[in-house]
């Protein structure tokens, strides 16, 4: 079995790391995140229509009526999603009449929900403070689990997991909703455990491999496990394509997000997470000490 010195370039990635959080930061305190109405508030209203038109016609409907700045979304069947800060009853029952004229809307399946800004920022609140839970909660277990020092570069893989997938809803404007936070939270479970699968199989390698560099031990317990970290991914992105393909709106949000953190999850695991540990693991006098020897 090839082992490859991947640990050997871990400045390399350490680049990396800083190029992406730097991306991450830049898009969230600039770009900002385009929040759904359970976020900030506002209307929504589903329709459904025998003769489904274009997004651009509904768009042009909406607009048509008074409604400013609407987000027209396709959800499959003939279902239209359209959000907006405000729609008066006036406004909604004339969308609603030409719906039913030009496309057949069915005013049964019609809906409209309105959502205050209040309670927009109370889920706003409870979102971070679930994401938040989550972190220190993981955090508390990989320190009891392994030790500090394995939890630590493992929070930070995670921290660029959602901060990837959080810079890539910035750039491009995709909306942030309640399943958009459900996928963050399984995000961080996914990537938990690649890493988890990965520490391990380093802590079981260390009582085996007493003259070694911490590197060399890394960049073989990468090695063992890589072929299953990549296996399981394939198989978990395959159904999560399809969802993103062909899924209604909630679903393709949810997806969305997920495609993502599955991706940088696999390899923050490798490249994120184990190169801070050996970068903190090098410092302590035993493996300095077979550092200096390996060199010798």
């Amino acid at each position: 079995m090839k082992v490859y010195p991947l640990m050997r370039y871990k400045k390399w990635y350490f680049l990396f790391l800083g190029l992406v959080t730097l991306f991450a930061f830049l898009a969230f305190f600039v770009l900002g995140l385009n929040y759904g109405i359970e976020f900030q508030g506002g209307v929504r209203i589903e329709a459904k229509m025998a003769n489904p038109p274009s997004t651009n016609e509904v768009r042009s409907l909406v607009e048509g009526v008074g409604v400013k700045g609407p987000v027209v979304q396709p959800a499959g069947g003939g279902v239209f999603v359209i959000t907006a800060d405000n729609v008066s009853q006036l406004q909604y029952d004339q969308m609603l009449a030409q719906m039913t004229t030009k496309y057949g809307a069915n005013k049964a399946d019609a809906s409209m929900e309105q959502i205050g800004p209040s309670f927009g920022a109370e889920m706003k609140d409870r979102a971070l403070i679930a994401i938040a839970v989550s972190m220190l909660g993981i955090l508390a277990f990989l320190s009891w689990r392994f030790d500090y020092k394995f939890a630590v570069p493992a929070i930070v893989a995670l921290f660029h997991d959602v901060g990837l997938t959080l810079g890539i809803y910035a750039v491009t404007g995709r909306m942030v909703t309640t399943a958009t936070v459900a996928a963050m939270l399984t995000i961080l479970g996914y990537s938990l455990n690649d890493t988890i699968i990965v520490f391990d199989r380093i802590r079981e390698n260390t009582g085996y491999m007493k003259r070694e560099t911490y590197g060399s031990m890394v960049d073989l317990s990468i090695r063992q496990t890589v072929a299953r970290s990549i296996n399981t991914s394939i198989a978990t992105l395959l159904p999560v394509t399809t969802i993103l393909l062909f899924g209604g709106t909630t679903l393709k949000d949810f997806a969305f997000a997920l495609f993502i953190g599955i991706i940088s999850g696999t390899y923050s695991s490798i490249f994120v997470a184990s190169p801070l540990l050996v970068l903190w693991k090098e410092r302590e006098p035993r493996y300095r000490k077979r550092m200096a020897a390996e060199s010798i």
